[in-house]
């Protein structure tokens, strides 16, 4: 029992101890917020930075308008931190890379100085090597009255790169490779000579000359159901590695149909040693084996897939290859295909910009696939269409965003998705879940740098081929001075002696009060919300708290079930606060703890009704015969009553003779005198007295 006593008294005088609890809201721990990009101008601006949020990410923006010689590179906010001008004054042809030694890799276009009469949409001709500081290092001109590079180009490790060009097919060549005579009215549309695509890989020598390494063409890989005489006659739909010569979908006015492919984007997998190129006049996209030799590469055999210079892998479109109809189409006019870099979510997929041209309801989409590769080789049923049939990622915002030309996407590391609306000069990035983080309008056109609140489509219109973001730890800009300068447009600054950003959310060149609570935003400590709502007072405003807890007991205010009190403190455990409990009662006699006269134990049971609960009562004696209870020999009895001596209390012996004359008890200086003692005190007193009449008669 002793020990029970004591446990309870450590129990309670711990409890009484002061607790420390860990408050998540505590302003040592408390994260202050990072400022980060945060604007929304939607309704005050018409280019430049438009929104972004702290989601974006982190890098800088690399764009080449087409209507410019001038190639910038912007940071989150929009501001110009480097650009570069090219040499020969040349607009891009239409793409521009960062390279890992901070030159820019471009393409140019020679415009008029174009040799021969064809002419076609991102028409380049020329590549230009421009230092970071702005330097002319290696330019070369790849254009004829036989070729010509236009839209794209991919830098490749070994310090070459790939081009798309268009290379001329004459109208004997044509009819020789089983095409449709252009006198064939019954016909599609027809032409006398035809422009389709190559891709070559360059070295550069010296500072204007190149080496082409590598070459593939698709002329090299052609079938026809027209003409039987003609060694490449076949059945379309048992070669889909092959491609139909008369598959005419899309003919752009400008070119007569000798622009039959329109190919306008190319990227490299350097895992693979294969090449993705995307041509919007078949809606498709195709991947070829970069490991052959040129020998290789325009035939049927060799490379790491043992397939030449064949189709591996085709997506789109598949009434191109005869194993579908109009209803089969998901690609539409696309621009750029990329495959998803390694470490990046959705890594080794291909991301294609599906511009949307030719869908019962035109928008623009970005879509991510993942092909059934296998090995260097893809799967292909025999008479199935190209798979997959579901896509692993899309976005679109409706209608609201449609490009029907130019344009390109790219997957960032964070998993955000950058893209460009060509035709609306529109850069718009969205976090994995689709929600916009960040979004920027091209300020130049036709006629040089836009003002705020000049229209787009104001003149003849800023359109962007397609943009890239670099960490700032690319090897291009570690140790560079990327110092922000001011936006490319010309804006008014309202504030010009201040520095606003990022607290200049409305782009009028001031530091703002976005959420109206009386606090600048360069000082909120809580952004979107009142900074002097604070109900619990621990300096961390409502609305970025994330514990709201007024009598700092680590419970919320919100589920606070004794509020001004500390919930946790239940000495008796019966789930009610004691702050906030009528009755603290731990042992549980219905008596409270303060008034408790044996803690720990009911005060209700005392059976000697000494008034001492039993479990603090030292002797329990119901009898009042000065034993224990739980010794008592005869209860309810005196145990020290014993006339008859024979170890058995009187009032539980049945052999003792009981005198009504004499007292049973007497007492007198805590001597207790009985009437069986008396007895025997008269006995011996008779027979010391008949002993002594004896001796005395003797």
């Amino acid at each position: 029992m002793k020990t029970k006593v004591l446990t309870l008294v450590f129990i309670i005088f711990v409890s009484l101890l002061p607790v420390k609890f860990t408050n998540l809201s505590d302003s040592n721990v408390y994260e202050s917020v990072n400022y980060g990009c945060n604007a929304d101008r939607n309704e005050t601006w018409t280019v430049g930075l438009i929104y972004c949020t702290e989601e974006m990410q982190e890098g800088y923006t690399l764009f080449s308008p087409m209507a410019s010689n001038t190639s910038y590179l912007i940071d989150e906010f929009g501001r110009e931190v480097h650009h570069w001008i090219s040499p020969g004054d040349h607009r891009p042809g239409l793409s521009s890379y960062l390279l890992d030694n901070g030159s820019l890799l471009r393409t140019a276009n020679l415009g008029q100085n174009q040799p021969g009469e064809f002419s076609g949409g991102g028409s380049a001709g020329k590549v230009e090597m421009i230092s970071w500081d702005g330097v002319l290092e290696w330019s070369w001109s790849y254009s004829t009255e036989m070729y010509r590079s236009h839209h794209d180009i991919e830098p490749l490790p070994n310090g070459n790169f790939l081009m798309i060009a268009w290379e001329y097919r004459s109208e004997s060549e044509a009819a020789e490779a089983g095409k449709y005579p252009q006198d064939d009215s019954s016909r599609a549309v027809t032409t006398s000579s035809v422009w389709p695509d190559k891709i070559i890989e360059v070295k550069p020598i010296g500072l204007d000359d190149a080496e082409i390494v590598w070459e593939w063409t698709f002329w090299d890989h052609l079938i026809q159901d027209y003409d039987s005489s003609k060694a490449n006659y076949g059945i379309v739909s048992e070669h889909p590695e092959l491609l139909d010569v008369n598959y005419i979908d899309a003919v752009g006015s400008a070119s007569g149909g000798r622009d039959w492919l329109h190919c306008n984007g190319i990227d490299y997998n350097v895992n693979l040693d294969q090449i993705a190129i995307s041509c919007k006049n078949t809606n498709e996209i195709y991947i070829i084996d970069h490991s052959t030799t040129t020998e290789e590469a325009a035939g049927h055999s060799g490379g790491n897939s043992g397939k030449g210079g064949d189709i591996l892998y085709r997506y789109g479109n598949p009434e191109s290859y005869q194993r579908g109809g109009p209803e089969d189409q998901v690609l539409f006019s696309q621009h750029d295909v990329q495959w998803i870099k390694d470490g990046y979510p959705d890594a080794g997929k291909l991301m294609i910009f599906n511009n949307g041209k030719g869908r019962d309801i035109q928008y623009s989409s970005v879509d991510v696939i993942e092909t059934p590769i296998d090995g260097y080789g893809y799967y292909l049923d025999k008479e199935e269409p190209f798979g997959p049939e579901n896509l692993s990622w899309s976005w679109d915002d409706g209608t609201a965003m449609y490009s029907a030309a130019i344009s390109g996407s790219t997957r960032l590391s964070n998993g955000n998705t950058l893209m460009t609306f060509g035709i609306q000069g529109t850069f718009i990035e969205v976090d994995y879940t689709g929600n916009i983080v960040w979004k920027y309008i091209s300020p130049v056109n036709d006629l040089g740098i836009m003002t705020q609140g000049d229209s787009i489509f104001s003149s003849n219109g800023n359109k962007v081929f397609k943009v890239s973001r670099h960490s700032p730890m690319h090897p291009a800009l570690i140790d560079r001075d990327l110092s922000p300068n001011d936006y490319i447009e010309n804006w008014q600054n309202n504030c010009p002696d201040i520095e606003s950003l990022p607290f200049d959310i409305d782009g009028d060149g001031c530091i703002d009060d976005s959420d109206n609570d009386g606090i600048d935003d360069s000082s909120d400590l809580c952004w979107g919300f009142d900074d002097n709502i604070d109900q619990d007072d621990d300096g961390i405003p409502d609305g970025c708290d994330i514990l709201i807890d007024s009598d700092d007991d680590n419970i919320s205010d919100e589920e606070d079930k004794c509020p001004g009190y500390d919930d946790n403190i239940d000495l008796d455990n019966d789930s009610i606060s004691d702050g906030c409990d009528e009755l603290i009662d731990s042992d549980r006699d219905g008596i409270s703890d303060q008034q408790d006269l044996c803690p720990g134990y009911d005060d209700l049971i005392d059976y000697d009704n000494d008034s001492i609960p039993d479990n603090c009562d030292n002797i329990i004696d119901s009898d009042e015969d000065g034993i224990n209870d739980n010794e008592d020999l005869c209860p309810g009895f005196n145990d020290t009553i014993d006339l008859d001596l024979d170890l058995i209390p009187d009032g539980c012996d049945d052999k003792v003779t009981k005198n009504s004359n004499i007292d049973d008890t007497y007492e007198d200086n805590n001597v207790i005198f009985t009437t069986q003692n008396i007895s025997i005190g008269l006995i011996i007193i008779l027979l010391m007295a008949s002993l002594f009449r004896r001796k005395s008669s003797g």
